[in-house]
């Protein structure tokens, strides 16, 4: 552990699921962080970036009072502990544990409940309970919904609640893998949540150095991000076929042109990763003489 100093920034990162996925984000942007299995104060290749991991429901109000510079952790997590008016977002991040979409928080039954729809829980007698660790988001929804229910904090293994502990619950989705593998059917989102990159607002407001530090990382967070749902495709191909092969090129790729030896054009072109199994047999049918396919390390834009 570590006293704040001037010309350094004191930074949460979420332990648990999203910790690889993080840990690896940052060291693609440069910042390498490192320790034995049970640190968490970890060190840093970077002198003025000092990490610690915690949970990532604590780190928006550890940043929110300035016992941390930054954080990264949910838009869930900053809503649910009402700090949204201390920090300032520098970077959505739409990553988790296993993909780059916003994870959701649903309100869930068994797969054999009564409870079809959330009209039927208005309707409930008694009140139907709740087990959630998402506790004031979830009071507020229903709330605005006009749900009468008996809301209960849980401390994990959430799924395992339905039914002898709770007529339903309210959890975080990624795949919905694990609703399933417990026979449990989603009936309703409640709140969608992506990763953010966030630093208490009068630290970023009032400390100049700090300010020019925490945006310079939140554009490299992001340019590796933005990286890795593309890649590069280098395209050699005669100047005849040229028109033929830029016409294939997706509107939301980028590209240039090069001329080559005698005729030849040479073309780079920047497509999403998703996009790659159809253009580049399209590419080879049309001409292309020679096709590569990069990944791209960072995407500023």
């Amino acid at each position: 552990m570590t006293n704040k100093k001037d010309n350094m920034l004191t930074i949460g990162l979420p332990k648990g699921s999203l910790q690889e996925s993080t840990l690896s984000l940052f060291a693609k942007a440069g910042f390498s962080f490192f320790g034995s299995e049970r640190s968490l104060w970890l060190l840093s290749s970077d002198a003025e970036l000092q990490p610690v991991l915690l949970r990532p429901q604590e780190i928006p109000s550890y940043v929110a009072d300035g016992s941390l510079d930054c954080g990264v952790s949910g838009l869930d997590w900053i809503t649910e502990t009402d700090c949204e008016d201390q920090i300032r977002v520098l970077a959505d991040l739409c990553y988790s544990k296993r993909t780059f979409r916003p994870v959701r928080w649903v309100l869930a039954v068994a797969d054999d409940s009564p409870y079809e729809t959330i009209d039927d829980l208005k309707n409930a007698d008694p009140p139907v309970r709740i087990s959630t660790e998402l506790l004031k988001t979830t009071e507020n929804w229903l709330a605005e919904k006009g749900i009468i229910a008996d809301v209960s904090f849980s401390w994990g293994a959430t799924e395992a609640k339905v039914p002898v502990f709770a007529d339903a619950i309210v959890e975080c989705v990624e795949t919905g893998s694990s609703l399933r593998e417990n026979r449990l059917r989603p009936i309703e989102t409640i709140f969608e949540s992506t990763t953010q990159f966030f630093a208490n607002k009068l630290i970023y407001r009032d400390d100049a150095w700090k300010r020019a530090k925490l945006d310079g990382v939140a554009l490299l967070l992001e340019s590796c991000l933005k990286a890795d749902s593309k890649v590069k495709i280098h395209v050699q191909v005669s100047g005849s076929d040229l028109p033929a092969i830029k016409a294939l090129i997706p509107s939301d790729a980028s590209f240039s042109v090069w001329k080559g030896e005698n005729e030849e054009r040479l073309i780079e072109i920047i497509i999403q990763k998703a996009s790659v199994k159809q253009v580049v047999p399209a590419l080879a049918r049309n001409g292309a003489k020679k096709v590569s396919v990069q990944p791209l390390m960072m995407v500023y834009e």
